[in-house]
């Protein structure tokens, strides 16, 4: 029996490995949209449990809320379809929070549970103080979030 590797299990994801110029790329979006949720879709390859991100793509926050974020599924679709034919693979999402921490929030975890093996980067920003990173993933049971490594290379 074989596994098709285009519909094969996420490999577990321990660390997240991001060049710090696609790290303020991302933080520049976060400035633009705030005090509404910026979010986007993280790209790269994923070798030995480190996703190494080669690409964030932003992606318009339908709610428009600074207290929640979603996106059009059809832009995020088109999104992984690019990125497969650049032959990047889909890691997770991005999004920030317009407050001191970069936790995930209640919402946040509810729709973690419905995207297993995605990684989560979440960004604390407020104006006049410095953006903090922070990746979470669901665990392999679906019933804890675990924390991710974020490392600026």
């Amino acid at each position: 029996m074989e596994v098709d590797p285009s519909i094969a299990p996420f490999e577990r994801i321990y660390k997240l490995a991001i060049p710090r110029g696609i790290a303020q790329g991302i933080v520049k979006h976060v400035e633009r949209e705030y005090p509404i949720e910026a979010c986007g879709a993280l790209l790269g390859r994923v070798e030995g449990g480190t996703a190494f991100v080669e690409k964030a793509v932003p992606l318009k926050n339908v709610l428009g809320s600074s207290t929640a974020f979603w996106f059009d599924d059809r832009d995020w679709m088109r999104t992984i379809m690019d990125a497969r034919r650049e032959g990047l693979e889909y890691i997770g999402l991005y999004h920030s929070h317009a407050r001191e921490q970069p936790l995930p929030s209640l919402a946040d975890r509810h729709r973690m549970i419905e995207c297993p093996g995605e990684v989560w980067l979440i960004i604390a920003y407020r104006p006049g103080s410095e953006p903090r990173f922070a990746a979470y993933r669901i665990d392999d049971y679906g019933s804890a979030v675990m924390r991710v490594e974020v490392e600026l290379l």
